[in-house]
């Protein structure tokens, strides 16, 4: 078999999806919150540096040759986006790293950057987009009075009226970091999950609420439209390897054969 084959082969695989994660970016250009997921390519190595099993199998004229490309994993960019206000008294922003933390099933912390909220007919703070209940710092739903007017301050802290909700020191917006991405999961729904919860701490003080805005998506549409156009012009290049060598194989076949 043409070793060129499998590394074109690769090459195709890799580009599909790096243009499905670029393809989804783009899809969520208008999604509030969202974060634009990041592709990781990277050169594979000889089979035989990647597996001590196959160096009885190494031939000396492939030794430095590699195995081509292929995509290793995505990561999240939780660079900050543009805020846009709404006057919307529940819509809520985070100016700063950090995610608002709602119930997820089986009581789980979920994660998310979405702040369109609202008071449902229990007068339970829950997101707009699944109605998913919002928690506060300490992990509980946060439950207002409907008819008080609803101020949050920069840290968090929610007041109706003049007095602080929840009674005491008042109910605070939980909010967490998550100092690795490496660590976040995408669930769909503008969700992210942890894959160990010690990953999460308290945000910062620099992380800043803002009442009455909401984070715009993390998406640039055309840095997304030219990684697109790049990876189909890739994707196109391997394919053509692969017609190129296939032919040269099957003129291969041809040679010796007895008329």
């Amino acid at each position: 078999m043409n070793y060129g084959l499998y590394l074109s082969a690769a090459g195709l695989q890799a580009q599909q999806v790096r243009q499905n994660v670029i393809s989804n970016n783009m899809a969520n250009a208008q999604t509030p919150g969202f974060k634009r997921d990041l592709m990781v390519m990277r050169a594979r190595a000889n089979a035989a540096i990647e597996d001590p099993r196959m160096a009885a199998y190494r031939e000396p004229i492939l030794q430095d040759q590699g195995g081509g490309v292929f995509a290793s994993g995505n990561g999240v960019d939780l660079s900050q986006a543009m805020l846009e206000k709404t006057g919307n008294a529940t819509d809520m922003a985070l100016d700063g790293r950090g995610f608002f933390t709602v119930r997820g099933e089986n009581g789980a912390k979920l994660l998310t950057r979405d702040g369109r909220f609202l008071l449902n007919q229990d007068g339970q703070l829950v997101t707009a987009n699944g109605g998913r209940a919002v928690l506060d710092a300490a992990g509980q739903p946060i439950t207002l009075q409907p008819t008080l007017p609803v101020h949050v301050d920069q840290s968090g802290l929610i007041t109706q009226g003049n007095t602080a909700a929840g009674g005491g020191d008042g109910l605070k917006l939980g909010i967490v970091d998550v100092k690795d991405s490496r660590q976040l999961i995408k669930l769909g729904g503008n969700l992210m999950q942890v894959k160990d919860p010690t990953a999460m701490a308290a945000a910062g003080s620099e992380t800043r609420v803002k009442q009455g805005e909401i984070e715009t998506s993390g998406v640039e549409p055309m840095t997304e439209m030219v990684a697109l156009m790049e990876g189909q012009r890739a994707f196109e290049a391997n394919a053509k390897m692969i017609t190129y060598q296939d032919q040269t194989l099957a003129q291969l076949n041809t040679i010796g054969k007895v008329a």
